[in-house]
């Protein structure tokens, strides 16, 4: 790169903005000239343009201000260069496009049907614009969260999910250790007689009524755990939005969460900074054929039902979950459980399908009972059903 330096007014004329864009960055600390004239002109180089790229770029894409500044300073934390920063754009505008094209498609599906139907087709344009919104609002639920949960009651692991995850989380007296989007508190609730002395233990989700109700749920063990000195606090917290302080846990876990954030290499970027130099972080996730017969029996019955799922989940599964996890952390170890479901209760089966969000309690309210008949009689048929069930964790260190 050349040492030449432009004035606000050229770098304005080369982006096609506004001289006042360019200020308006400047003064909120996104775009700072690398330095003054003698006479008090701003200088601009040629980093200064790559910069106004990637915040026209976010921008772009929806990002708020506030946002931008946190992506923009945790890749000039993460000292990534112009290739690293051009993959994430892209992403970034491949995840955009595909929304798009569901979008598009939808569409012109209502166009080309008959009247009669165009108003089930919108529902599912409404879903594809509302989709996050809608699986927050599923995680915001402590009983539509127990009803997903529910299903795994049927494993054919001798270890349950949240005992196989405790194991491997190897916890130390006297530990900072920090869990986001903790749920109900599941992971520790009929645990907490194992959680060694002084422990430190920090509880977050960004529901606030989740967390209430994990409040409530630790309540009656405050002083088995005063006894131990082990403290809990809870935190309403965003994995989008995250701010934590450096190097501050021993360990940190994201339990079956970090494909629904959206902000990914931020919250990624963030919690690598505030793990202690011999801290570890936990994420477990699922792979490309988790509940794959579950998902299908949905699709052959009604194919207008959402199964967001399979796209919601896919930016963070057990195959491509270790590229993203490298960027962050140097030594990386996998770990899957063996575990099915054989589940011989219909109506299991039924309320983990009606938890769906998006449209399926919306088609269910008319076609519930024939969903849940045709289900018993493939029970009947086969005894019970089996569900393929593909989850893992990764153990990431510095």
């Amino acid at each position: 790169m050349d040492d030449k330096y432009y004035t606000a007014g050229e770098i304005a004329r080369i982006a096609g903005v506004s001289l006042r864009t360019i200020r308006y960055y400047d003064a909120k600390g996104l775009l700072p000239p690398v330095s003054h004239s003698d006479t008090g002109y701003r200088h601009y180089d040629k980093g200064s343009l790559a910069l106004l790229q990637r915040i026209l770029m976010l921008k772009y894409l929806g990002f708020s201000l506030e946002e931008i500044q946190r992506l923009v300073a945790a890749q000039e934390a993460d000292a990534l260069d112009q290739e690293a920063i051009l993959a994430h754009q892209k992403n970034l505008l491949l995840e955009r496009r595909q929304q798009l094209e569901q979008l598009i498609s939808t569409i012109e599906l209502a166009q080309k049907c008959p009247q009669e139907d165009k108003w089930q087709i919108l529902v599912r344009c409404l879903n594809l614009l509302t989709s996050e919104e809608k699986v927050l609002e599923q995680y915001q639920n402590p009983d539509n969260l127990q009803r997903r949960i529910n299903i795994h009651n049927f494993s054919t692991s001798s270890q349950g999910w949240m005992d196989w995850v405790y194991e491997r989380l190897e916890l130390e007296p006297g530990e900072s250790v920090l869990e986001l989007g903790c749920g109900t508190g599941l992971l520790w609730l009929e645990r907490l007689h194992l959680l060694p002395e002084g422990l430190q233990l920090t509880l977050t989700d960004r529901s606030r009524e989740m967390l209430e109700q994990t409040r409530q749920n630790m309540a009656p063990y405050e002083k088995e755990l005063a006894s131990r000195k082990v403290r809990i606090t809870y935190q309403v917290l965003d994995a989008n939005a995250l701010e934590l302080p450096a190097a501050s846990f021993d360990r940190i876990i994201a339990n079956h969460m970090l494909y629904h954030v959206e902000r990914r290499e931020t919250c990624l970027s963030a919690i690598a900074r505030a793990l202690k130099p011999q801290g570890t972080f936990y994420c477990s996730t699922v792979g490309d054929t988790h509940m794959q017969e579950l998902h299908q029996l949905v699709t052959a019955f009604d194919s207008r039902i959402d199964v967001p799922f399979l796209s919601m989940t896919g930016g963070f599964h057990l195959e491509n979950a270790e590229p993203q996890l490298l960027r962050h952390f140097t030594r990386i170890e996998r770990q899957d459980q063996d575990n099915d479901l054989i589940v011989d209760d219909p109506q299991a089966i039924y309320d983990y399908i009606c938890s769906f969000p998006g449209n399926a309690s919306l088609i269910l309210e008319q076609r519930g009972q024939e969903l849940l008949s045709l289900i018993r009689d493939k029970l009947d048929r086969e005894g019970a059903m089996f569900i393929h069930k593909s989850t893992g964790i990764f153990i990431c260190r510095h």
